[in-house]
């Protein structure tokens, strides 16, 4: 209909007219339609605002696997958010899964993550199994982790700990060793029998490591490497 217009107009001489149509090919709109071409046209011009629906959140497993695997940084993030999603309320037992992954995460290469797995490790752990682990740091290989893992056992009065503690009195690095030493001492009479052993055992050059601290709980006297009542 619309070529005819344009024949008929330049028949007419009416040339300006006819150049001025646009003829495209396409079905014509039905009368009444154009509020909703403007209302098409208006969705496409305004981005979409409807909320994205989150995903499900990390199942436990997939979280251990995530700490198990990850970066130093993300494994960290994992740690911290399974303390505040899985640690047990007062009285609960932990998940039991929770202590394996910390032991793990204890022998981590990086420093950063294993002293983070041994605080989330207060949270997620009972007492005796946070002291369990702590004790792994006794053998850390830097010393500054190992004198924090003394000072932790000796606070904590973790007796099993003892032996070991006793073994860091002849530790390498002189700040262990007095932290070895205050801990020891701090457990009293209890810390006698392992003290007792490690001197038996000692060189005769190193007994004395053994002997001073004996006889500063037991409030004795060292005389010729041995100790002797302090009473007069």
């Amino acid at each position: 209909m619309l070529t005819r217009a344009e024949r008929l107009l330049r028949t007419a001489g009416r040339e300006a007219l006819a150049d001025g149509l646009v003829l495209l090919d396409g079905p014509l709109r039905a009368p009444g339609t154009a509020s909703e071409d403007a209302a098409a046209l208006a969705s496409l011009r305004t981005p979409s605002r409807a909320p994205v629906a989150p995903g499900d959140p990390p199942s436990l497993p997939e979280l251990l696997d995530l700490a198990r695997t990850g970066t130093p940084g993300r494994t960290r993030e994992v740690l911290t958010r399974l303390v505040e999603e899985y640690a047990p309320a007062p009285g609960a037992r932990p998940n039991p899964e929770l202590p394996a992954l910390i032991e793990e995460l204890l022998h981590h290469p990086r420093a950063g993550v294993r002293l983070h797995a041994h605080r989330a490790s207060r949270a997620l752990c009972d007492r005796d199994t946070h002291a369990r682990l702590t004790a792994l740091l006794l053998a850390d290989p830097l010393p500054d982790v190992v004198r924090m893992a003394v000072r932790t056992l000796g606070r904590a009065g973790w007796t099993p700990a003892l032996p070991d503690l006793v073994r860091l009195l002849d530790h390498a690095r002189p700040t262990v060793r007095r932290a070895a030493r205050d801990a020891v001492v701090g457990f009293g009479g209890a810390a006698v029998p392992a003290l007792r052993r490690a001197e038996a055992h000692a060189r005769p050059d190193r007994r004395s490591l053994y002997t001073e601290v004996l006889a500063q709980i037991t409030g004795g006297q060292i005389t010729d490497g041995w100790i002797t009542d302090g009473e007069a």
